[in-house]
C-alpha cells in the first residue's frame, strides 16, 4: 500500500492512513510507542501534491549530558511529485534549484513511493543539535560528572583557557 500509482488517485483526491510500519528506519531513530501517519494525495496536470502528517515520541541521546530523552514530534508536511523529470529546462537548472523547488520529487515512473516521502520527512525532523532541555548543563571536561544533577568539585574556568595569553596581550596593548 506504500506505493501509490498515480492513475489510482481519484479526482477528489486520496487519503491513506499508514498502518504498514515497513517504510520505518528503526535502527536510525528510536521511537517509544508507536508511529501515526496520514497522508492526503491530489492530482493536478501532471503534479501529485502529497500533504500528510507524522506523529510520533522519538528516543534520543542528548548530545551536552549523555543521557537518554524523549521528544514528542507532530510533524507537518507538503511534497509535490512532478512527472516531467525529463524535462531539458529542468536539467539547466540542476544545480539552481530555487526555494520553491526544494520540496518537488521528480518521478521516474508515474508511481508514488509513500514509505520513500515518510522517511525523508521523518530525518528532516530529527534535530540536528539534540539537546533533553535548552538549558542542559552537560559533563564537566574534568571528572564527566553530570553537572545537571550536581555541580563537582573541579575548578574549570578562564585561567584553564589557551586563549588566556591573546587576552592578556590585548589587555597590554590597550593600556599602552
Amino acid at each position: 500500500m506504500l506505493q501509490i500509482k498515480i492513475a489510482e488517485i481519484p479526482e477528489e483526491g486520496l487519503s491513506v492512513k499508514v498502518t504498514d510500519m515497513s517504510w520505518f528506519p528503526t535502527r536510525e531513530v528510536p521511537i517509544k510507542g508507536e508511529v501515526r501517519a496520514e497522508v492526503f494525495l491530489t492530482l493536478s496536470n501532471e503534479r501529485v501534491f502529497v500533504s500528510g502528517s507524522i506523529k510520533l515520541v522519538m528516543l534520543l541521546v542528548c548530545d551536552r549530558c549523555l543521557n537518554d530523552f524523549e521528544l514528542p514530534r507532530d510533524i507537518s508536511f507538503r511534497v509535490v511529485c512532478d512527472l516531467n523529470g525529463e524535462d531539458p529546462a529542468l536539467a539547466v537548472r540542476e544545480y539552481e534549484c530555487d526555494s520553491n523547488e526544494m520540496d518537488v520529487v521528480f518521478l521516474e515512473e508515474p508511481v508514488i513511493d509513500l514509505g520513500n516521502i515518510l522517511t525523508q520527512q521523518l530525518f528532516l525532523a530529527v534535530p540536528q543539535k539534540k539537546l533533553c532541555r535548552t538549558d542542559c548543563a552537560g559533563l564537566c571536561p574534568e571528572c564527566g560528572e553530570d553537572l545537571n544533577k550536581r555541580k563537582c568539585g573541579c575548578r574549570i574556568g578562564d585561567d584553564d583557557s589557551p586563549f588566556n595569553v591573546l587576552g592578556r596581550l590585548i589587555t597590554k596593548k590597550n593600556s599602552d
